[in-house]
């Protein structure tokens, strides 16, 4: 089974994908009645680091997909699927939202560096596409400069986004 296959499958199973993220918008929102910062101990700082990569894997996951079929494949938005590419970046929206709302996200453990993640993670998808859109220009038909260019603003992408994970 290819990627392309797993795709096919969840779009031909919208009800998979409609009921993961309704149970995790349940359990989101009923954290957010019961769940309040001096309640938000050991037991429950792990359900809910286990809740975000449940919600954040997904949706970072359609954030490339999504990227990946526009800029590379050059697909028109228009075609792709709703509910596998859509669905899960609105519900990660949505959720992170409302689990922020509850308690900040930088308590929970292992998302204190969430944004510096998820920028380092935008740098290497921009890198890739520049990459593969510049490789001969820079080589046959560019000019040096925009090669310095480019290394410049790598460099200072990779920079914040370390300076992010660090702090």
């Amino acid at each position: 089974m290819t990627l392309q296959d797993l795709i096919h499958w969840l779009s031909d199973q919208p009800h998979l994908i409609i009921s993961y993220y309704v149970i995790l918008g349940i359990i989101s929102l009923l954290g957010l009645l019961f769940i309040k910062r001096r309640n938000f101990t050991a037991p429950i700082t792990y359900l809910y680091g286990g809740l975000m990569y449940a919600i954040a894997i997904p949706g970072v996951v359609a954030v490339l997909l999504v990227l990946y079929s526009v800029f590379l494949q050059r697909t028109n938005l228009l075609q792709l699927e709703l509910i596998t590419y859509f669905v899960p970046i609105i519900a990660m929206c949505i959720l992170l939202m409302i689990i922020h709302k509850t308690v900040p996200i930088s308590s929970i453990p292992g998302f204190g560096k969430f944004s510096g993640l998820l920028l380092m993670i935008g740098i290497t998808c921009v890198i890739t596409y520049i990459a593969q859109r510049l490789f001969f220009g820079v080589f046959f038909v560019g000019k040096f400069e925009y090669l310095i260019g480019f290394f410049l603003l790598l460099l200072i992408g990779v920079k914040i986004a370390w300076d992010k994970i660090i702090r």
